[in-house]
């Protein structure tokens, strides 16, 4: 982290900046923290959004309706080249920088919001930590319901799974994390050892 914010700050005055975002909390939030470490900065900056870009180029509408792509990590290599070379750049409007700068500065200062969604095109910010869990033990049901038992799972599967049909984008850092939560108050049962992911398994209780 600490080398990435050195080569932010070691960007020489003349390059011009490429900010890759989409249309979720992660990547917008990343969007502004950027720009507040570029405050200082004239280089020209461009903002391209891998969301708008695919649906520009390409005409999908059932995967609009899908939500596709929910994260920049969706798209496949081919596709962000194409992004690059065809997608109409055009530098940020210094207006729209400001605010977004802005916004970036007030992250950094506030320790007060733990969970950001991105709605209405717009980052909401809240403290409610376990907004997510409904969701995490839902899935779990569902997959015992599917695979017609309670045997314990790795727990990336059930991250995955917890990932791949939310719709906010989550990292699975977030999702771990609150796995981990749930663990400590009994929720979840494991065995294995919980240093990493790949070392444990889950499963709901009986009575669940």
């Amino acid at each position: 982290m600490f080398d990435i914010v050195e080569k932010i700050k070691n960007i020489p005055p003349h390059q011009h900046i490429v900010i890759w975002t989409c249309q979720n909390a992660h990547e917008q939030t990343g969007l502004r923290l950027v720009l507040a470490m570029l405050e200082n900065k004239l280089n020209p900056v461009f903002v391209l959004d891998t969301y708008t870009a695919f649906h520009e180029i390409y005409s999908l509408p059932h995967l609009a309706e899908d939500n596709y792509p929910r994260s920049s990590g969706e798209v496949s290599s081919e596709d962000l080249l194409s992004f690059y070379e065809r997608y109409d750049l055009r530098p940020l409007q210094q207006a729209k920088r400001q605010i977004l700068c802005a916004e970036g500065l007030r992250m950094l200062a506030d320790d007060d919001y733990l969970i950001r969604s991105w709605e209405h095109h717009e980052l909401w910010q809240n403290t409610n930590e376990d907004c997510d869990d409904a969701f995490i033990i839902a899935c779990a049901k569902r997959l015992e319901k599917e695979e017609g038992n309670k045997k314990f799972r790795k727990s990336a599967r059930l991250i995955g799974e917890v990932m791949g049909h939310m719709e906010q984008y989550r990292g699975d850092e977030w999702i771990e994390y609150r796995l981990r939560c749930l663990i400590k108050q009994g929720v979840f049962m494991h065995k294995g050892d919980l240093k990493a992911m790949r070392y444990y398994e889950v499963r709901l209780p009986d009575a669940t």
